[in-house]
């Protein structure tokens, strides 16, 4: 509890928290009218709920104070992939007049997804079509990490705009090899713009914003594996977050690049991955180019979170229509 209180007392410091009308006062009455026994063993725990339950309105209020729809766009963008999510600090950053503020985001060791918040203090420059690049960084990488060069894939998307307050969500992703240890990492913001008109929306002000992510497991299928050898991988890694083939060679690469992935479930349906056209959703590399160290590293992502026990077996389609089906043995 004492824990808690010091949370609330930072709140407080930071940004003011609007408590509707009369709501210690309900809470009183809520408690004076438990029985004595529950009084006696529950008020404690009882109080304690009613307080976070509080704590977390507000905490969702101040997070999207400047724009209260988006609230209810994230949950919904999110969907299955929720429990996955993880919470961020929500401090506004000015970036060339925009304000940023990273609300949530969700990792495994291939895909970094970053939902940011942005809104326009200056005028109307903002759309539905408005795009970004950037990356997702570590500065301070691990010692024993003697991999060599390292290459990243950056996408972003606008999920909604709110013409009304001038603000609009977007997702970021990162796509590579990713660290274990992203508790250091940061969106780093290069430049946004409109991909209609071309216009420049801010292009003076690179903004480095921390983040605080736990990557979540990964199974990992060895290249001895029928799924692995079907993909020329040496590694293959599933996660709720998407599938990701570890190769090496060019004529892999080649053969890769415009395949899409059909699931096969244990309850008997089907899921295709994200890529209507094919292809992975995102690209990495590491090692030195040319030599034996050199990785490629793929990454296919589905609409939903996958489950990954139930996977039975994976259909690899090539840009030509071809088919080719490898069982999933998990280890």
């Amino acid at each position: 509890m004492e824990q808690f209180d010091e949370m609330l007392k930072e709140m407080a410091k930071k940004e003011e928290l609007t408590v509707p009308e009369g709501f210690d006062k309900n809470i009183r009455d809520i408690l004076c009218k438990l029985p004595p026994q529950a009084k006696k063993r529950g008020l404690g725990a009882l109080k304690t709920a009613l307080i976070a339950a509080a704590a977390c309105a507000a905490l969702l209020c101040t997070a999207f104070a400047a724009s209260p729809s988006l609230r209810e766009l994230l949950a919904q963008t999110l969907g299955g992939f929720a429990p996955y999510a993880q919470e961020q600090d929500g401090q506004a950053y000015e970036m060339d007049g925009l304000e940023v503020r990273v609300l949530s985001a969700m990792a495994d060791q291939d895909t970094i997804r970053v939902f940011v918040q942005l809104k326009d203090l200056e005028g109307n420059r903002l759309s539905d079509h408005i795009n970004a690049t950037g990356l997702v960084d570590v500065p301070s990488p691990p010692a024993s990490d003697n991999s060599g060069v390292r290459a990243s894939t950056f996408g972003s998307r606008c999920l909604n705009y709110d013409g009304e307050t001038k603000t609009a969500l977007m997702a970021c992703t990162t796509w590579g090899r990713v660290y274990e240890d992203l508790s250091d990492a940061e969106l780093v913001l290069f430049h946004v713009y409109d991909t209609q008109t071309l216009e420049d929306i801010s292009v003076d002000t690179t903004l480095h914003i921390p983040l605080d992510i736990e990557v979540m497991p990964s199974t990992t299928l060895d290249g001895d594996t029928e799924l692995a050898v079907g993909f020329f991988a040496e590694t293959v890694r599933l996660s709720p977050l998407g599938i990701t083939a570890v190769t090496y060679g060019d004529v892999q690469y080649s053969y890769l690049a415009r395949a899409r992935l059909r699931l096969h479930m244990a309850d008997g349906t089907e899921i295709l991955s994200g890529r209507e056209d094919g292809g992975p959703d995102g690209q990495g590399s590491y090692g030195e180019y040319g030599a034996d160290s050199s990785r490629r590293v793929l990454t296919w992502n589905f609409r939903d979170p996958l489950e990954v026990e139930q996977i039975q077996s994976v259909t690899i389609i090539d840009r030509d229509g071809g088919e080719r089906t490898f069982p999933v043995e998990l280890p």
